[in-house]
């Protein structure tokens, strides 16, 4: 049993390529120092930290408990970037902020304000992680930054000004909710390229489409057909034999499985960045639909589709409005996209809610936040494996 939460946010680097997690670990009880970091301890000993990350880099927040873990030497060196709060580098002599790193661990140090002191002391770090509120502060040092060798993280960027000026200005990587929204590069019309792929959405999450109906749809579009059949052949599904066709699929796999499937590989051949949404978006699907199951509730469905359109404006670049306009989808996935309402809107926002560590938020008091986390641990596991092999098709690999 996990005896607590950890969600995950994605950091991207210039090109918007993913770079990092930073990891956030939360629970539901408020209890004193002792015994929080008591059960942050058995969290992070409980973890291997490769599933929650998929073999990414973590950053992940320093505690007492995390320097337990560090000592133990639990987790592969490589994958951690121990984040350290401004207010905590007195606590701790250089000398052993300096091992860690020969160790191989990388160290980011968290602080809102700038120090010129503490920039030249930290030679031994690789990043300095701000608040995308105190940007104007770090601009005019920025140089200086580079020049100790330290990298700029912006986090918690909510507009497009915040990210564009600490873009321009030259800083190096960047987390917030920004990249979760449409940018509207296209302007608030979609072009007919999506407006298409919408139309095809639409139709193959009808609840009353047939097998025969799906076989055309996908068969209409040889790169569709062609990557659905590889995505089901992977070995993440371990099937017994190579299935050769829709039809053959749907009796392995199940048609509402395999609906899902050609409607992540549909969104997934427009052209957008960062691509990380779609990701995210499996991951908050998977998680909805694991807990709703585990909370008894009919309407898993419905829960995984609100999970994995509820990133649909950022892919698309359009409102949620427009989107929701092509697609006809039940009032009650509509209200949990449009406004976390409805009956299904507790499950999604608690997904959002645990995504970025605020457990104390969620709507589902009497979640059991250990199943919860071993669900979005699944989750994770299969979203990653689905991400690789998309990431082999648009490399042009082969199966």
């Amino acid at each position: 049993m996990l005896p607590g939460f950890i969600g995950r946010v994605p950091v991207y680097d210039r090109a918007l390529n993913l770079f990092a997690y930073e990891l956030r670990p939360c629970s539901l009880t408020v209890e004193n120092d002792t015994a929080s970091e008591a059960k942050l301890q058995k969290l992070w000993q409980s973890l291997r930290l490769e599933r929650l990350t998929g073999g990414r880099p973590g950053l992940v927040p320093f505690t007492p408990a995390l320097e337990a873990q560090l000592q133990a030497h639990a987790w592969q060196k490589e994958a951690v970037i121990i984040t350290l709060p401004g207010e905590l580098l007195d606590r701790y002599p250089k000398e052993t902020l300096q091992r860690w790193t020969e160790e191989g661990y990388m160290l980011a140090v968290r602080h809102d304000r700038y120090d010129a002191t503490l920039a030249a002391d930290l030679e031994f770090a690789r990043l300095w992680a701000m608040d995308a509120s105190h940007l104007e502060e770090f601009i005019p040092h920025l140089d200086a930054l580079h020049r100790h060798g330290l990298e700029l993280l912006v986090r918690d960027i909510e507009t497009r000004q915040q990210y564009d000026r600490a873009f321009d200005a030259g800083c190096d990587y960047f987390q917030g909710h920004y990249f979760e929204c449409p940018r509207f590069i296209h302007g608030t019309q979609l072009p007919a390229n999506r407006l298409a792929v919408l139309h095809l959405i639409a139709r193959l999450n009808d609840p009353d489409i047939r097998i025969e109906e799906v076989e055309t749809l996908v068969s209409q579009d040889m790169t569709l057909s062609y990557k659905l059949l590889r995505l089901i052949n992977s070995a993440f599904y371990g099937l017994p034999k190579q299935v050769d066709s829709i039809r053959r699929a749907v009796v392995f796999l199940g048609l509402d499985r395999i609906r899902h499937w050609a409607i992540v590989i549909a969104v997934n051949a427009i052209d957008y960045k960062p691509r990380e949404p779609l990701v995210t978006a499996l991951v908050r699907a998977q998680t909805c639909a694991r807990i709703a199951a585990r909370l008894g509730r009919s309407d898993v469905e419905a829960c995984y589709i609100a999970g994995l359109f509820s990133l649909l404006d950022a892919i698309m670049d359009a409102p949620m409005t427009e989107i929701l306009a092509n697609l006809s989808l039940a009032e009650e996935i509509e209200q949990a996209l449009l406004y976390g309402a409805g009956p299904i809107g507790p499950v999604l926002q608690t997904v959002l809610q645990l995504e970025n560590g605020l457990c104390h938020k969620i709507p589902l008091p009497d979640l059991d936040l250990s199943q919860a986390m071993s669900a979005y641990l699944e989750a994770i596991e299969e979203a990653e494996a689905v991400r690789r092999v998309l990431e082999d098709q648009n490399n042009g690999g082969t199966a």
